[in-house]
């Protein structure tokens, strides 16, 4: 996933808010089951989440087509950094490392440092517990100081951050979990979009908005390539497909025809005719959206 990037704070200040910010370390629950498909399969769903994968817009991206819409940035909708110590069994812990990236890319986009280092030390914590803490380590975190004030930088080092986050998880074996983190990425991202859209309701903004039913079709395929006994990735495929309801009477342009590149950005739209999103569509996404984000995060 394309996340962030930074600037620099002293690194005594960092590792106090990051304390402050994130609690205390409480014992670990259970573990999503991982998938133990032979290997022929593996390779084979490998090749297909890969695709879809590239499809899916980022945090980051979505973070940036909201700025670009026009947005302004409201922390009270973002997951509070204190409910990092509630995530102790894994399959919360994968969708909740992709809800504090999604926050995370949101407050970086905004420039608002301090929120994103608040962010970075619990999406660490959440990859400690996941055992990916390579992708979170203390030159990573010191890179990131070095680099607070070049904005640009600092979301290139978040992004790649999570990137490696994924690679791990799929490189041993734990592809369902890396599965879990984009959903909680993907939804966190749609749920920031529809409520920002509640008060700063663009033309623009709420194109995009539409054009995630095309984003959402990947995922529902990304999720649906897993059989993993596991209730939690179960319900997540039905949190999905309730969504899908809902965007299934948006009109959008086909995909294909509506990926155009902006300084290296996937942009979903470019010159395709607008997509349509009328207003009782948008509020029952909003609310529904609202609905599943916060079973993920309480």
């Amino acid at each position: 996933m394309n996340f962030m990037r930074k600037h620099s704070w002293p690194v005594a200040v960092l590792v106090a808010a990051t304390l402050a910010s994130c609690g205390s370390e409480p014992a670990a629950q259970d573990e999503l089951n991982v998938d133990a498909a032979v290997d022929s399969t593996k390779a084979e769903r490998l090749a297909t989440t890969k695709k879809i994968f590239y499809n899916i817009p980022s945090p980051m991206e979505t973070a940036a087509l909201l700025k670009k819409a026009g947005a302004e940035y409201n922390s009270k909708i973002l997951n509070d950094v204190k409910n990092v110590d509630r995530y102790t069994a894994a399959s919360q812990q994968a969708l909740n490392l992709g809800v504090y990236g999604a926050d995370l890319s949101y407050a970086s986009v905004f420039n608002h440092t301090q929120e994103s280092m608040f962010y970075t030390s619990c999406s660490r914590k959440l990859a400690d517990r996941l055992g990916v803490t390579s992708a979170f380590n203390d030159s990573t975190l010191e890179l990131m100081q070095s680099k607070m004030n070049d904005r640009d930088a600092l979301l290139d080092i978040i992004s790649e951050t999570y990137w490696d986050v994924d690679a791990y998880l799929k490189d041993n074996g734990r592809d369902n979990i890396s599965a879990l983190m984009i959903a909680g990425g993907w939804v966190e991202g749609l749920y920031i979009a529809t409520q920002v859209s509640a008060s700063n309701d663009t033309p623009e903004l709420r194109q995009r908005i539409a054009e995630q039913k095309h984003s959402l079709n990947d995922l529902v395929g990304l999720i649906g390539a897993y059989q993993a006994d596991d209730a939690r990735l179960e319900g997540v495929k039905g949190d999905l497909a309730a969504l899908q309801a809902l965007f299934a009477q948006v009109t959008t342009p086909a995909p294909g025809a509506t990926i155009t590149e902006e300084n290296g950005t996937a942009v979903i739209g470019g010159n395709s005719p607008a997509a349509t999103l009328s207003d009782e569509q948008l509020k029952n996404i909003r609310e529904k959206t609202a609905s599943i984000r916060n079973s993920y995060i309480n």
